[in-house]
């Protein structure tokens, strides 16, 4: 009996994550959906190359969730979904409330850990706890989410199974292809430290700006690159030219050549305030990058601290400092 699994996220974005959902679900008895709250994008473009269905909710503001609601509550009946799944904030608030009426059983993944928690968010938290309280089942990426959930937000343990992210292999680039590229990014022989994050301040680039000034003495020429976007863009940007870092960093935007980027790089760093997994750690040793992050939610769940990587306190600055330059002075132990 074929059971159709539907899958909503937030924002239109096409990544990875959700066109690995959709090569690899059981297509015989769990064949998948996957949709967005946002309207028509590139997520559906994607979707459609690879034969899943897909829908758009047309949502551009909070003020239309409860239309979305319904057009979702009417969707899942008509389509016979018996499991809505839902990623991140919005999509499971949203989800949660549609599925209810909808008769139709409803999980969401977890995806962040104490974000909302360290920033004192506490509408946030509360609706995050609720929602975890109230949905059939939750999925947390890591231990360390699983703790957050039910040691501070009370979601009764038996709802919290965690699975850890999975992750299709990286290609690993020819050493032409990352050649090519050093030369497109006007790149010599300087050491290259790369961070691929959302550009946004749970992130920690500001503690990696911090740190630089300890870093440029100890190992000569570097080029930081940060690779991603995200809503702190403007104020990031600005905060390297105060610093006088232009000639350091850089920002790539958002990029189709992670495994080029990783293979040109020297280390991989992930100084996160806050992180519920971090798949940046784990796509850089897939291609054997040595990796320095901050020691936060569940990323010693990810980087085994002197075997995969470097562990620094989060927000340590100095700490940071000292790990980069050690993997940057000594290439042959890094590796």
């Amino acid at each position: 009996m074929k059971r159709l699994v539907c899958h909503l996220i937030d924002a239109n974005l096409d990544t990875a994550y959700f066109r690995a959902i959709a090569r690899h679900h059981d297509k015989v008895r769990f064949p998948v959906m996957i949709g967005s709250l946002a309207p028509e994008g590139p997520v559906q473009r994607a979707m459609r190359a690879l034969g899943t269905p897909t829908f758009a909710l047309g949502v551009t503001s909070r003020w239309q969730y409860g239309r979305a609601i319904a057009r979702l509550a009417r969707l899942l009946r008509r389509r016979r979904v018996s499991v809505l799944h839902a990623h991140c904030f919005d999509p499971t608030f949203v989800g949660l409330l549609a599925a209810r009426i909808a008769g139709t059983k409803f999980v969401f993944t977890r995806h962040h850990s104490d974000h909302n928690l360290r920033l004192g968010k506490r509408w946030h938290t509360r609706i995050d706890a609720w929602c975890g309280r109230h949905a059939d089942r939750v999925i947390a990426v890591s231990e360390a989410t699983k703790r957050v959930m039910t040691d501070v937000e009370r979601v009764p343990e038996r709802k919290v199974v965690m699975v850890y992210n999975g992750a299709e292999p990286l290609p690993t680039p020819l050493p032409d292809s990352a050649n090519a590229l050093r030369h497109r990014l006007g790149l010599d022989d300087e050491a290259v430290c790369l961070m691929m994050a959302r550009l946004h301040e749970e992130k920690g680039h500001r503690v990696l700006f911090d740190a630089l000034p300890g870093v440029l003495p100890r190992v000569g020429p570097l080029v930081v690159l940060l690779a991603g976007d995200g809503p702190h863009r403007e104020q990031l940007e600005s905060e390297v030219r105060c610093r006088g870092l232009e000639s350091v960093v850089r920002f790539l935007g958002r990029r189709h050549d992670i495994p080029e980027l990783i293979s040109l790089s020297s280390v991989v760093v992930l100084p996160s305030l806050a992180e519920s997994f971090g798949f940046a750690a784990l796509e850089a040793m897939s291609l054997s990058r040595p990796v320095v992050a901050a020691r936060t939610g569940g990323i010693p769940e990810v980087v085994v601290d002197g075997r995969t990587g470097l562990l620094v306190p989060p927000g340590d600055a100095d700490g940071l400092a000292v790990a980069l330059s050690r993997i940057l002075k000594d290439r042959e132990w890094a590796l």
